[in-house]
């Protein structure tokens, strides 16, 4: 189903396909220059992430990691490490109250940016995050379809899960996929798999990057219900 030189041709129209992606998206940033300084500001005083102990009679336990969410680190990839673990959502951002006059408002605009958080890029949009839908599974994508290529790179998270793991998942169909442009493609996929060959299919989840001109890197592959 794939040729064989789909990592040439995905390093070519990386750039193309990197243009049409922006131009579906939703959200864009009403004041850029605001929005510029408040990133420098939040990463240059600490503000994107920081640990902090417990007061008084729990002195010296140890929270875990509170993040400022737009500037989350983005650590290299490695198998089986979700970016999301180990960080705790601060579900209040004076920055962000400031923004709305009308408390109702602002609770809505906060519910909606925690279930992005916890979505952890598999569901809905996440714009503080840059993860949009493809919303077009039968789209052209280099010389197969969109649903196609998310087919392949799902089938290669669980040929590394099979092979980490010692385990018998087969891919069966896909059910979304969301990407992240920035320096490759980061894939979020749902899709359909069975744990054994006579077994019910489940929902599972696979992300990957995606470098043009290199070979895809599996990131994690697992079941969607072990995601609370």
């Amino acid at each position: 189903m794939f040729s064989d030189d789909l990592p040439a041709k995905r390093a070519s129209t990386e750039e193309e396909f990197d243009s049409s992606v922006s131009k579906k998206r939703k959200f864009e940033d009403e004041n850029d220059e605001d929005t510029s300084m408040e990133e420098d500001s939040d990463t240059d005083s600490g503000r994107a992430w920081s640990v902090d102990t417990e007061e008084d009679g729990d002195e010296g336990v140890v929270r875990s990691p509170r993040i400022n969410y737009l500037n989350m680190p983005e650590p290299e990839p490695e198998w089986d490490k979700d970016s999301f673990d180990g960080y705790e959502y601060e579900c209040y951002d004076p920055e962000d109250r400031k923004s709305f006059s009308d408390e109702e408002e602002y609770k809505v605009f906060r519910d909606f940016k925690i279930q992005a958080w916890k979505n952890r890029g598999f569901f809905e949009e996440d714009p503080f995050r840059s993860i949009f839908p493809l919303t077009d599974l039968e789209e052209p994508w280099v010389d197969m379809t969109t649903r196609e290529y998310l087919e392949y790179i799902a089938s290669l998270c669980v040929k590394k899960l099979n092979e980490e793991k010692n385990a018998t998942v087969e891919f069966v169909s896909i059910v979304r996929g969301n990407m992240k442009v920035g320096d490759g493609w980061k894939l979020y996929i749902t899709f359909m798999a069975r744990e054994h060959p006579d077994g019910l299919p489940m929902e599972y989840q696979a992300k990957a990057m995606d470098f043009g001109g290199k070979p895809p890197f599996p990131i994690l592959c697992r079941p969607a219900s072990t995601i609370s």
